[in-house]
């Protein structure tokens, strides 16, 4: 069985690579190997996906995803998940 370590290095790892394809992708790159950059980041961000949903599969459900409003001792908070909010804004730094 994979330990929560082993998942949250794999995370990290990913994650650094979609910040490296993004940062090529900022600089002046030939047609050929732009269209290569962008296809391995998709794939990153698809890879990032899935595995958020395998390591923190509670954070990523239906549910949880949904703005909720949660009773907290007698005060009411709005409590957004953070996974959904941390997913749109990624989803708005690439333009999608």
């Amino acid at each position: 069985m994979i330990s929560i370590d082993d998942r949250l290095s794999e995370l990290r790892w990913i994650r650094n690579e979609i910040w490296r394809c993004r940062r090529l992708l900022e600089t002046e790159l030939p047609g050929a190997e732009r269209e290569v950059v962008e296809k391995r980041l998709l794939e990153q961000l698809s890879d990032f996906k899935r595995l958020l949903q395998v390591a923190i599969p509670l954070t990523l459900c239906s549910e949880v995803n949904s703005t909720k409003i949660a009773t907290i001792g007698s005060t009411e908070a709005p409590i957004e998940s953070a996974a959904m909010a941390s997913t749109d804004r990624f989803g708005m730094s690439i333009g999608s």
